[in-house]
């Protein structure tokens, strides 16, 4: 018991000299924005994810507009038929986020980085059991599953698929991900661990987590809205429509929606100090008895984080 106390002492005494990967004041932003709807597919439609996509690139073009600041933005949003009903999107339109045409967008983006460069991507739509993104389907008739009734898995990007990309990034990648399942993005490394203590070693894992001497070749982080075993949540009702988490991610970047602009007070643009604005503020509470009714964000550890103002 007395080495936990030293140890917590020693944390709250240490943690203030945690690093900050700074503003990427000389580098330039890339953005991309992915969202998906479901109008027009075989699975639930979500009624705020395009808006969480659409918003998201507004303010973080706005907060980057000093910047060269270039996004790109996949979007599944569905066809009004000439019956007045919703179909598919066409399945050759190059903005519809299939595998193929996200894989291909982010190549393209982490290919032209440099060191000093920021990748932001933001993801909002449906998520597998296992954390994938649940694409839009590259055929026109938008089945997600099978004639079986089994997932049809050439729509899941994995968690393993994207991590592998955006490893041979060469400058900071920030992954927003507003989904079901999303904190199995934040797997423990060496330089992360689990928000949420759940072993009874979690201070010693902390510890070493902070203050080991490991570096990164490539500075990777995500910010999730749940996770790993638990769903993504929005409201029914309401105009427009957000996922929670987004909702009060927006609102701690400082982005005024009604305006159209972005605040100059009130910006929470340190990503840890972002991530507890963002569980404090959320529509929805951290934690209960029943996950339905609940949704704890979640953040890669370690002792960097990322500034975001320019």
């Amino acid at each position: 018991m007395y080495r936990y106390i030293l140890l917590v002492l020693y944390l709250f005494l240490m943690l203030s000299c945690e690093l900050c990967y700074p503003a990427p004041s000389r580098g330039k932003v890339y953005h991309l924005g992915i969202g998906l709807s479901y109008a027009g597919t075989d699975v639930r439609v979500l009624k705020g994810t395009l808006n969480d996509a659409k918003e998201q690139q507004k303010a973080f073009n706005a907060l980057y507009a000093g910047l060269s600041f270039t996004s790109v933005m996949l979007l599944q949003e569905g066809l009004v038929c000439s019956d007045g009903s919703i179909g598919y999107d066409h399945a050759s339109n190059p903005s519809l986020p299939t595998k193929e045409q996200v894989i291909s967008s982010l190549a393209s983006l982490v290919d032209g980085m440099n060191q000093e460069d920021l990748l932001v991507i933001t993801y909002s739509g449906h998520g597998h059991t296992d954390g994938s993104w649940v694409l839009a389907p590259q055929h026109e008739n938008g089945k997600i599953f099978t004639a079986t009734g089994e997932l049809d898995e050439s729509v899941l990007l994995s968690v393993m698929e994207l991590s592998a990309l955006l490893g041979q990034a060469r400058g900071k990648v920030l992954l927003l991900i507003d989904s079901c399942y999303a904190g199995a993005f934040v797997a423990e490394s060496d330089t992360s661990v689990s928000a949420i203590p759940e072993e009874s070693d979690f201070l010693q894992k902390l510890y070493a987590t902070y203050f080991s001497k490991h570096e990164r070749n490539a500075p990777f982080f995500v910010m999730a809205a749940t996770t790993k075993d638990n769903t993504s949540k929005e409201p029914q009702y309401g105009s427009p429509i957000h996922g929670y988490f987004t909702q009060a991610l927006l609102e701690g970047l400082g982005w005024d929606e009604q305006q159209q602009v972005l605040n100059s007070g009130n910006k929470y643009l340190d990503l840890d100090e972002l991530y507890a604005y963002i569980c404090k503020h959320q529509g929805i509470p951290t934690e209960g008895e029943n996950p339905i009714r609940y949704q704890h964000p979640t953040i890669t550890g370690g002792a960097y984080t990322l500034v975001l103002d320019p």
